[in-house]
């Protein structure tokens, strides 16, 4: 069996190794204050909220490329996952500095043109035939309301 060795430091190790530790602290609590690390939350919109700004900065229709380039220079990241046609918006950094996480999906056609948004994640509900209709209808609505 192995046995721990007491080590003692002399007082002056003792004031040394307690000013490394706290010049250490110091550092990494500026550093974070520098960077300015602000926590993802969640955005306070829903999903059609979401997709409707969104299609404010990129309209159904709008080229890939361009819409990309606008949602970059609005703040809003994101990724093409497994299919070149869906592309995820993840983070939406506010002017203020706070950072949305977002829930909307782009979905592009064949010819590279927004045509439709959709939840980036899948939100898992037992709903009713009718319940599930009513949701299709609102959405629905919700999108003829944007293209207006």
């Amino acid at each position: 069996m192995t046995h721990l060795k007491r080590v003692s430091y002399r007082p002056q190790q003792l004031r040394r190794l307690l000013l490394a530790w706290m010049l250490g602290v110091s550092c990494v609590c500026l550093l974070n204050a520098c960077t300015g690390v602000r926590r993802v939350v969640p955005a306070p919109l829903v999903f059609e909220e979401q997709s409707q700004k969104i299609l404010a900065i990129a309209p159904l229709g709008t080229p890939k490329a361009e819409a990309i380039q606008k949602l970059t220079d609005a703040g809003i990241s994101g990724e093409f996952a497994s299919s070149p046609s869906i592309y995820y918006c993840d983070l939406w950094e506010q002017e203020n500095g706070n950072r949305w996480h977002m829930n909307v999906a782009l979905l592009f056609n064949e010819q590279g043109e927004l045509y439709k948004t959709r939840p980036a994640q899948a939100d898992v509900t037992w709903q009713s035939a009718e319940e599930a209709a009513e949701s299709e209808q609102a959405v629905g609505q919700a999108t003829e309301q944007v293209l207006q």
